[in-house]
């Protein structure tokens, strides 16, 4: 009888490990503090740091955050929260960006690029987003 009992409690032991491996999600995230972000008609310029020493810059398009094109969003910053950006993918596929922000564009934290060349507009032609 004892033996039967710790057979049965070894296999559920086995079972539900194996189920815990077939749950995993197929989506992942990063999180990446925001230094500063500029506004412009082309999009938003997100400048972070990675590994906390090199500055990045990455060119958000204003056509993912449009209604209808699910690739951008921005939130208000919780209180409390320094400003960050979560990158969402999708089996290691980029799917969308999500920028929390001060509210207020007064705020120090945004910036204004008033600047439309050419050479700018290039850098906003991105279908997806890449870090720098």
């Amino acid at each position: 009888m004892k033996k039967t009992a710790i057979l049965l409690a070894l296999l559920l032991v086995v079972s539900v490990s194996a189920f815990a491996f077939e749950n995993e999600s197929e989506y992942s995230y990063r999180n990446i503090p925001l230094q500063k972000v500029y506004n412009n008609q082309n999009g938003y310029i997100a400048m972070y740091t990675l590994d906390g020493y090199k500055v990045s810059t990455s060119y958000l398009p204003m056509d993912w955050f449009r209604f209808g094109d699910n690739r951008g969003h921005v939130i208000e910053l919780p209180k409390g929260l320094y400003p960050y950006m979560t990158i969402v993918y999708k089996n290691n596929e980029f799917q969308y960006v999500t920028l929390a922000v001060p509210k207020n564009p007064g705020d120090p934290f945004w910036g204004l690029l008033t600047s439309n060349s050419e050479d700018l507009k290039a850098k906003f032609a991105v279908d997806k987003f890449e870090i720098n």
